[in-house]
């Protein structure tokens, strides 16, 4: 059993955190797991038995569905950023 979620949250967090306007954030591995998991919390899960038998998604799924991730790390990587679990 998988949560597709996972799968796409983790893409785009590690696509996000390359913008120019997130060179200021950590990337270390505590950080990256904090926002994945933090943006994760925030998304309905996605689970499957087996990723390779979901069903189809139309375009407009799969964006409404990014623009979703994408605002849930984006509110994920400001709240990690105000306070990491390190110095």
């Amino acid at each position: 059993m998988e949560n597709l979620q996972e799968e796409r949250v983790v893409m785009l967090v590690r696509e996000i955190l390359q913008a120019e306007e997130y060179a200021h954030v950590c990337k270390c591995s505590h950080c990256f797991i904090d926002i994945t998991a933090i943006a994760l919390n925030s998304l309905p899960p996605e689970y499957v038995a087996d990723k390779f038998y979901k069903f189809p998604e139309g375009p407009d799924v799969v964006k409404v569905k990014q623009e979703a991730a994408t605002s849930a790390i984006r509110a994920a990587i400001a709240k990690v950023t105000a306070h990491p679990h390190h110095e």
